[in-house]
């Protein structure tokens, strides 16, 4: 019994000098989809290991008055395992509107995937997004 109590602050230092991982956060279809709207783009920033499928995406204003469009959407990067057409990394959309009046909210629809071991695709997502009408091309104020 003796040992035992003499071995335990021997393995307590031992263990605290390991290094210390924490797990990695989950992916949140909100959060880690970053969005902003530049110069008359919208960008969206997609983490590593994450894909947008095609289908699911979709431009829309949700404040009036005026009315915005997507331009034409880049090409795809790839396909998932449904076939599905996606993109990774940074998605660039132009947009135009006309007779918009601050302030603008765009309703951005998308569905998030993560890729590899234990993907998921989250349910298409809908947010509201900010914008300027001066930032939106053809946009007025």
């Amino acid at each position: 019994m003796i040992r035992r109590i003499r071995l335990l602050p021997g393995l307590l230092a031992a263990l605290s000098a390991l290094p210390v991982t924490a797990a990695p956060r989950p992916f949140d279809p909100v959060k880690d989809v970053d969005m902003a709207v530049i110069r008359g783009v919208l960008i969206l920033t997609l983490p590593p290991g994450v894909h947008l499928k095609r289908r699911f995406f979709k431009v829309e204003l949700a404040s009036v008055p005026g009315t915005v469009t997507a331009g034409s959407l880049p090409p795809t990067d790839g396909t998932d395992d449904a076939g599905d057409p996606v993109w990774h990394g940074t998605l660039r959309v132009p947009l135009a509107g006309a007779g918009l009046k601050d302030p603008v909210v765009l309703r951005i629809t998308y569905q998030p995937c993560t890729e590899g071991k234990g993907s998921v695709c989250y349910l298409p997502q809908h947010r509201l997004l900010p914008a300027t009408a001066a930032g939106i091309s053809g946009g007025t104020r």
